[in-house]
């Protein structure tokens, strides 16, 4: 009896033993397995946070190209990175995006990840929706016009939906417009209404992209007598009118974006070549003064955006007596996005997919 007590106790402690091995083993391949998961998700969590990085180093240098032969490479978090991208369309002009495929490597320890993504690359203007062909996002102005000025809100092209001719912020405001329409009651032309109210117009963006684009080199201060490029289709540019500006010289059309502020004022001399006739295509703003006259037909063809900064206190006289013509175009909006594109250089990446 006691040996065979014994016996079993021994086999007991035999069979225990080796299950406590086991469980061992067992702990030990799991510890192992959990450090490669582990590892595993650092690697790949690394690739992505690489795509990250590289896609801000190339918003801020358009030069900055790494290949396939000539990747990017880094150390981020204990992690061996490489970065490359290649081009697989470039769009229509340079205001359409782009398509790349980005590539992305992260070695951690003995676990290696790639991720393949691909993305459009869209340059950003911060350009504000045109919704009026005249916004006036202030309530300090007073408002006439006469002779054969008109503004109007039906889209030339058929391409865009109509606008209101001129947006305002409350019902006094547009009060205004409506007394200063009593001489030209014909003026204000647009199927989407002769003046509607916007509660939500806002200047304060816009004042923000002036202050950004204000210094950038290739802006043109326009003052005296000027008789330079006002921009073209294919290179539209960023005008600044702070003084007084006289365009002469034969100058008949422009392209891209037009500030004149306060101490500004810009006239176009009629009696030209042309036959009188000047023509700005795209964003027109007049910031804390309205300062325009044509002695022969301006037209401005986009949006005209009227609004005064925050510690403005300017009550601005928008006078639109004379033979300026206002035509909302939606088609103007690119050029005012593709100015404001090339000075900032900044870019909106949109993925479309991506691979493990």
């Amino acid at each position: 009896m006691g040996r065979s007590m014994l016996l079993l106790a021994t086999g007991a402690t035999m069979i225990f033993g080796m299950v406590k091995l086991s469980l061992n083993e067992q702990g030990i391949l799991l510890v192992q397995k959990t450090a490669e998961y582990a590892s595993n998700d650092h690697s790949k969590n690394v690739a992505y946070a690489t795509i990250q990085l590289a896609m801000e180093k190339i918003n801020q240098d358009e030069d900055w190209t790494p290949s396939q032969g000539s990747p990017w490479t880094e150390t981020i978090q204990g992690a061996d990175v490489s970065f490359y991208y290649e081009v697989l369309g470039t769009g229509a002009t340079a205001n359409e995006p782009d398509t790349i495929r980005v590539y992305s490597n992260a070695t951690y320890l003995d676990q290696e990840s790639t991720i393949v993504s691909t993305f459009t690359k869209e340059p950003l203007s911060f350009i504000p929706e045109f919704k009026a062909a005249l916004s006036i996002a202030t309530n300090q102005f007073g408002f006439s016009i006469g002779g054969s000025s008109t503004v109007s809100g039906s889209d030339p092209s058929g391409a865009c939906s109509d606008k209101p001719a001129v947006t305002v912020l409350d019902p006094i405001s547009k009060a205004k417009i409506e007394v200063g329409l009593f001489l030209s009651p014909g003026s204000l032309l647009s199927p989407k209404g002769k003046v509607e109210i916007d509660s939500e117009l806002t200047y304060s963006p816009v004042d923000e992209l002036i202050a950004r684009l204000e210094n950038k080199a290739g802006v043109q201060k326009i003052s005296g007598n000027y008789k330079g490029s006002m921009g073209s289709k294919d290179n539209p540019g960023v005008f600044f009118v702070d003084n007084y500006a006289k365009l002469s010289g034969g100058i008949s059309t422009g392209y891209g974006i037009m500030v004149i502020r306060s101490g500004g004022e810009l006239e176009y001399e009629g009696a030209l070549s042309v036959a009188g006739n000047f023509e700005f295509n795209g964003l027109i703003i007049f910031e804390n003064a309205f300062d325009f006259t044509g002695r022969g037909t301006p037209d401005l063809k986009g949006s005209v955006l009227v609004g005064t900064t925050e510690n403005s206190s300017a009550f601005l006289d928008i006078d639109l007596s004379g033979n300026l013509n206002i035509q909302y175009d939606c088609n103007a909006q690119s050029y005012a996005e593709a100015a404001s594109a090339s000075l900032l250089k900044q870019n909106r990446f949109s993925m479309l997919n991506t691979f493990e």
